[in-house]
């Protein structure tokens, strides 16, 4: 009877590693966006700051969050679930402690 040789196993390419790599830390506490039509769901949001149709401000944690568009309204808020609905322009990021500001 033939005895078999232990598999070797190979390293996985480089793209795949970075892929199949540990998240870095925090990253699931992070908040979560999701554009789908005229409608934005959130989760993750603490409070609501400032709300016109033309601007909605969200606190989401460690940032604020400032959403842009016309006709900008709250259709559900649950816990920490938002949904938002209107036609959505642009959106910014800003760093609650530091005052650095991102657009997007």
């Amino acid at each position: 009877m033939k005895q078999r040789r232990p598999k070797r196993r190979r390293a996985a390419p480089l793209a795949l590693r970075g892929m199949l790599a540990k998240p870095p830390d925090g990253f699931y506490r992070l908040p979560e966006f999701s554009l789908r039509g005229g409608c934005l769901a959130t989760d993750g949001c603490r409070r609501v700051l400032d709300l016109t149709p033309e601007k909605i401000c969200l606190d989401m944690g460690g940032f604020l969050v400032t959403l842009y568009g016309t006709s900008l309204r709250i259709e559900s808020l649950c816990g920490k679930r938002l949904l938002l609905a209107g036609r959505f322009t642009g959106i910014t990021f800003q760093e609650k402690w530091k005052g650095t500001r991102h657009e997007a």
